[in-house]
């Protein structure tokens, strides 16, 4: 776990790669993309099934280990907008014992902008004291956390490329890991990145019971390692 001031508000980056409030008793969470291997299957790709359930288990396990009141999913919780509908019955109904205990709010993403799920109010985003949460960063000066982008760190050790997910905080914008099972994701030190964020970026590597913080050298042009135990 990495604490850090943003703008005023005491924020936790979790190794799940789950963002907690605490003063808020809010965790966030984004692109679980539900039912992804079902969608691929219907076009002849095929993954491993249950990732759904396996996904959702997983996030179950991280907040009852918190003292969490609301849950906020941001954006991509499905892979398409007729995910939930594929869901099988015993993901289903966890699915929606979370959504009630943890009185989720559900952010639309671009895979499930167009989504409806029963008894579930969707939001394009949201904001709480002086920060906005929605699914993709903008490119103002507003406050915002953020995910869509599944950043990840590449590293090369031994001759060897290891990839592991992360969040990003550069300025006023914290992109979170994508949390789902197969999800891919996209190198930080990616043009993209370069054009939508500030020059000077730390990035928090997660990976099992530790958080590596790594911060880019501009003038070297490359990334710079300090270790942080969880």
């Amino acid at each position: 776990m990495k604490v850090i001031d943003f703008y005023g508000n005491k924020l936790s980056l979790d190794v799940s790669g789950v963002l907690f409030w605490p003063l808020k008793k809010i965790a966030i969470v984004s692109d679980l993309h539900l039912e992804k291997s079902s969608y691929l299957a219907k076009r002849g790709n095929f993954l491993p099934p249950y990732e759904s359930f396996e996904t959702l288990k997983k996030l179950r396990n991280v907040l009852k280990k918190k003292n969490i009141k609301q849950l906020i999913l941001l954006g991509d919780v499905f892979h398409d907008n007729y995910g939930y509908e594929r869901l099988e019955n015993s993901a289903r109904d966890l699915f929606n014992k979370i959504i009630i205990q943890y009185n989720a709010r559900f952010i639309l993403g671009n895979h499930d902008k167009n989504i409806n799920i029963p008894n579930l109010k969707t939001l394009k985003k949201l904001k709480i004291n002086n920060i906005n949460l929605t699914h993709q960063l903008t490119q103002n000066l507003s406050i915002e956390i953020t995910g869509h982008y599944h950043p990840k760190v590449v590293l090369l050790i031994q001759g060897n490329k290891i990839s592991k997910s992360c969040f990003i905080v550069s300025g006023k914008k914290i992109i979170l890991p994508a949390f789902g099972k197969f999800t891919g994701g996209l190198n930080v030190e990616s043009n993209t990145f370069d054009k939508i964020l500030d020059s000077n970026c730390d990035y928090y590597l997660i990976d099992n019971s530790k958080i590596y913080h790594f911060r880019k050298d501009n003038k070297k042009k490359k990334l710079t390692l300090n270790i942080i135990s969880s």
